[in-house]
C-alpha cells in the first residue's frame, strides 16, 4: 500500500486484482463482456440503457436486414469489442445513404462491410461476434458545452450497490473526440454528494477550463446527477459484480444511460479525484 501527496491509501494493481478475484465471479465477468446480455440484465432491474434497434448474429442476416427500417441516426457496435473499436456512427440520412459527423457519405455497402468485419470478429477478442444497431446518443447540452466533439461519459466506481468515486471524462481535440484518458481526454473529479466538478486533469496537468473550448469546468454540475448515481447503483444487482465501474452517458432526450459495466475498472480515477480506492471501497472482509 502506498500514499501519494497526503491522499487516502491508493489501490495498486495487485490489490485491485485480488479484490476482483474475490468479489467478482467468473460468471458475472462473462456476462458484462457480452454487451447485449448486459443490456438485457440491466433492463430486468429497471436500469436505463440504450435500446437495440437490430441485432445480427451471422453474415446470413445481413441480406435480410431492413435497411429502410433503420432510423436517420444510429450507432453500429460490436457486441464484444475492446476499447470502443469497430463503432460506426450515422448522424443523418441522405436518400438511401447516411452521413457521418463530418458530412461524409455512408453507403449501404460501407455499412455491410462494417457488419461483416464485426461478425468476423475483427474488433473482438473472440473469432466471431454479433453486431448491434442502437439509437445515436447525443450528449446533454450541459455536458456538450464542456466537451470538444465526441461523447462525454461518467465513470462511477461501485462497491456492490454503493457509488464510491466518480469522474467525468471529456473528449479533447488531442484525444480525437474520444473520452479516453490515456489519449489526453480530460478527467474531471465529480463530488458524489452534489454532482459538482471539483478539479480536472489533462494528463497530469491540472486545468480549470477545457483547453479547446475554453469552457469553465470547475463548479459545473453534471445534469441528472441523482439519476446517474441511481443507474450506477443498479449495476451490481443486474450483473452479479460486487466491485465494478459503470460507464454512463447523459443523453439530451433520454437522460442517463448505462453504456457499459466494467468488471476490471482502471485505477486512474484515483489520480483524477485525489481519493484512494483503498479507503473509498474498503468494507469488512475486503482484501
Amino acid at each position: 500500500m502506498i500514499r501519494l501527496r497526503g491522499w487516502d491509501p491508493v489501490m495498486g494493481m495487485n490489490l485491485r486484482n485480488a479484490r476482483i478475484s474475490r468479489h467478482n465471479s467468473s460468471a458475472a465477468i462473462r456476462l458484462v463482456n457480452d454487451k447485449y446480455a448486459t443490456k438485457e440484465a440491466l433492463a430486468e432491474v429497471g436500469a436505463p440503457t440504450s435500446p437495440t434497434l437490430a441485432l445480427l448474429r451471422s453474415r446470413r442476416e445481413i441480406a435480410s436486414l431492413d435497411w429502410d427500417g433503420l432510423p436517420d441516426c444510429w450507432a453500429l457496435k460490436p457486441n464484444q469489442s475492446l476499447g470502443g473499436n469497430g463503432i460506426l456512427l450515422a448522424f443523418g440520412r441522405s436518400h438511401r445513404n447516411w452521413t457521418s459527423s463530418s458530412g461524409k457519405r455512408i453507403t449501404r455497402d460501407v455499412v455491410a462491410d462494417q457488419l461483416r468485419r464485426i461478425l468476423d470478429g475483427d474488433f473482438s477478442p473472440r473469432p466471431t461476434d454479433w453486431a448491434m444497431f442502437e439509437p445515436l446518443i447525443r450528449a446533454h447540452p450541459g455536458l456538450a458545452r464542456l466537451s470538444h466533439q465526441g461523447l462525454p461519459d461518467i465513470r462511477v466506481i461501485c462497491d456492490r450497490d454503493r457509488p464510491r468515486l466518480a469522474m467525468l471524462r471529456l473528449p479533447t481535440r488531442f484525444s480525437g473526440g474520444r473520452a479516453n484518458l490515456h489519449q489526453k481526454a480530460i478527467g474531471a473529479a465529480v463530488d458524489l454528494a452534489t454532482g459538482r466538478i471539483t478539479h480536472a486533469l489533462v494528463g497530469k496537468e491540472p486545468t480549470e477550463t477545457h483547453p479547446d473550448t475554453g469552457a469553465r469546468l470547475i463548479g459545473s454540475i453534471v445534469p441528472h446527477w441523482a439519476e446517474v448515481l441511481d443507474a450506477a447503483s443498479r449495476c451490481a444487482a443486474a450483473t452479479g459484480l460486487h466491485y465494478l465501474g459503470a460507464d454512463i452517458v447523459v443523453d439530451a432526450d433520454r437522460g442517463p444511460l448505462i453504456l457499459e459495466v466494467n468488471a476490471r475498472p482502471g485505477l486512474q480515477i484515483q489520480n483524477v479525484t485525489g481519493q484512494g480506492l483503498m479507503t473509498a471501497t474498503t468494507h469488512p472482509g475486503s482484501p
